[in-house]
């Protein structure tokens, strides 16, 4: 009986050890599965960066402005009416005029000394050129050169020949080029409103130079000189005139006096100059009229230079 019962104790111990080691002992736990979206992964972005090699873009630079002549203008006075031209040569656009004994400014000249570069406020540029001949400048020593005139082509007159522009048709390559003649500007002047009124006296004023041009049909076809001598009524005074002229044609000139012709002189020959000596009497005033001799068939253009004086 007895080992019955410990047989018995025995079993019941061993059962008690066996679930006490099952229970203490750690499971393995297998996770279960996720449902829904993957969490999200950080993304790390590299921004691209001027690499060291590259060349910046250069940094606009102003365009200078065209410097001034660092001269100061050199004073001069007129000694006639002078034209003012866009170029230093007879057959360039007229922008002006300058009346005689009026003073100008010079800021250059052309580099053969015959033309002066002045201020012109008139002139779409403010300035213009006018011919050294009848201009008084006490030193010129110091009027810097602006340019040289251009090269003129074989086919191209030259400043004193006959003064013509050579023109092509450029659409038309077999087209033949044709001759257009310059023409004169109208000037308003006529017998009763003359270019010039002068008095000339022994004590003052003993002479006088008007510069102009002429062409004819077209543009302006005459101009008009008006001069009184000083002096006693009826002194006979001896005058001296002298005409010189350039251009495709020969120049007329007539003396009036009070709307009636004294004198005429037909087709004076340009190229050199011509002297007349005139008796005339102080107290009444006198009028050259100028103009051309003039061709049907074409236009004639004259540019001219006219000096009255006292002969002593």
């Amino acid at each position: 009986m007895k080992q019955i019962l410990s047989r018995i104790l025995q079993l019941s111990c061993f059962i008690i050890i066996f679930f006490m080691k099952t229970a203490c002992s750690p499971k393995e736990i297998t996770p279960a599965p996720t449902t829904g979206t993957d969490p999200p992964t950080s993304q790390i972005i590299k921004l691209p960066t001027l690499l060291s090699t590259l060349t910046p873009y250069p940094s606009p630079t102003l365009k200078a402005a065209t410097p001034t002549l660092p001269v100061a203008p050199v004073e001069g006075q007129s000694t006639s009416q002078l034209n003012v031209r866009s170029a230093p040569s007879i057959i360039s656009d007229q922008v002006g005029t300058i009346a005689i004994f009026s003073k100008v400014e010079i800021i250059g000249k052309d580099s053969t000394s015959d033309w002066w570069m002045v201020i012109f406020p008139e002139s779409p540029t403010g300035t213009g050129w006018i011919t050294t001949q009848f201009v008084q400048v006490p030193d010129s020593s110091g009027v810097p050169v602006i340019g040289a005139l251009p090269q003129t082509p074989d086919n191209t007159p030259e400043a004193g020949a006959n003064p013509t522009v050579a023109s092509g048709n450029v659409s038309v390559p077999s087209a033949v080029s044709t001759l257009t003649l310059a023409t004169a500007p109208q000037d308003g002047d006529s017998a009763q409103s003359p270019a010039v009124n002068m008095t000339l006296s022994n004590s003052s004023t003993t002479f006088f130079v008007h510069n102009s041009d002429l062409s004819a049909p077209e543009g302006d076809p005459d101009d008009w000189v008006k001069f009184t001598l000083e002096g006693q009524t009826g002194q006979e005074t001896i005058v001296s005139v002298v005409l010189n002229c350039s251009g495709s044609s020969n120049l007329n000139l007539e003396l009036i006096q009070n709307g009636v012709l004294l004198q005429g002189w037909d087709d004076i020959s340009c190229g050199q100059p011509r002297q007349l000596y005139l008796y005339l009497f102080a107290g009444a005033p006198y009028t050259i009229r100028l103009f051309p001799s003039h061709d049907q068939n074409r236009v004639d253009y004259v540019a001219y230079s006219l000096t009255v004086q006292l002969s002593k």
